[in-house]
């Protein structure tokens, strides 16, 4: 079965940009949009998710992703179960610890152990089962299974990798795109599932991933920069110093360093300057269409269900437009 393909949106861009962008995602042929959800520096992801459930057919609609440092687990499992309702059981819950949207309210990502608490307490409120919370009995009276959304969590470090493959439906973890990177990530979950008595294959496997294809390459790897900043941080933090060679460490360590988290994702950041030709490499997959080909079909091959692509870019219209057409129906 051909691997699925999703855009990224970030809201940082206005309402009706945002909208018009899932649109034409659909229209495109794409099999989902994942909008990120970061409330200091982005417009709200549920609004955009329930505007896109009205005005969509076929399009999956994720988080890419919420978190649970911010909404208690009631709120969240009520938004999830009432944007299932409206999109005829298109949603994903993409779920995960936080990083911008906790950092710019001076806050700290969520300890595993609380936040694999809180996504058990979501999905019984869903499926409408009384759970107790804090020493408390809560239930959503009008949760129902019809009503559960797929529990997709984002995840890069060991422990969060492992976390994943024990608990949720699926993973969107974003480790770069060098195949070194993806190889830990999935021996990691494999680890997770089979602790809970699962294997890897039962779990659906999205890699997050900046890219960009354009005949002009150099044009390419400039507007990838936005999301690879994002994605370059998220790797230095996360994945084992032993996975990288010097070189490429020391060049992630000098641009980490001067990261700015209140342009997080921002095309106009100063730090996605900072980013080298081996950064974007191992991050990213930017340049030709036929480049683009070879590193998607060398990732697929490691059995992974679908991909992420963040659109990032300033106008991003006429890069997930030559992606559709030149890419995503190349992938088996």
């Amino acid at each position: 079965m051909p691997v699925s393909f999703h855009i990224g949106i970030l809201p940082n861009r206005t309402m009706q940009e945002n909208v018009d962008l899932g649109l034409k995602t659909e229209e495109l042929g794409y099999d989902g949009v994942w909008v990120a959800d970061s409330h200091s520096v982005m417009r709200d992801a549920y609004t955009l998710l329930a505007v896109l459930a009205t005005q969509t057919r076929h399009i999956k609609l994720a988080t890419g992703v919420t978190l649970t440092g911010t909404r208690h687990p009631a709120v969240l499992a009520n938004s999830w179960a009432s944007l299932q309702e409206l999109s005829g059981g298109r949603a994903i819950m993409g779920i995960g610890v936080g990083e911008s949207a906790v950092r710019n309210l001076g806050l700290k990502t969520e300890r595993l152990a609380v936040f694999e608490e809180k996504v058990k307490v979501i999905q019984a409120l869903m499926r409408g089962e009384t759970i107790n919370y804090e020493g408390t009995d809560i239930q959503m009276t009008w949760g129902s299974p019809e009503h559960d959304v797929p529990v997709v969590m984002a995840c890069s470090g060991p422990k969060s990798l492992q976390l994943g493959g024990r608990i949720a439906d699926g993973i969107l973890f974003q480790v770069g795109s060098n195949p070194r990177f993806v190889d830990y990530a999935l021996d990691n979950i494999r680890q997770g599932a089979e602790a809970s008595g699962r294997k890897l294959e039962d779990l659906t496997l999205y890699m997050r991933i900046a890219a960009a294809v354009s005949d002009d390459r150099e044009k390419a790897r400039n507007e990838v920069r936005s999301y690879a900043s994002v994605a370059a941080g998220t790797v230095y933090t996360t994945v084992p110093r032993e996975y990288f060679d010097d070189e490429l460490w020391d060049e992630l360590d000098y641009f980490k360093s001067h990261y700015d988290y209140s342009k997080h994702g921002s095309n106009d950041s100063s730090h996605k300057n900072l980013l080298t030709e081996r950064i974007i490499d191992a991050v990213a997959v930017a340049g030709t269409p036929a480049e683009a080909i070879e590193r998607f079909q060398v990732l697929a091959d490691k059995g992974l269900n679908g991909f992420v692509c963040p659109a990032a870019m300033p106008d991003p219209i006429p890069y997930i437009e030559t992606f559709a057409k030149e890419v995503i129906h190349k992938i088996q």
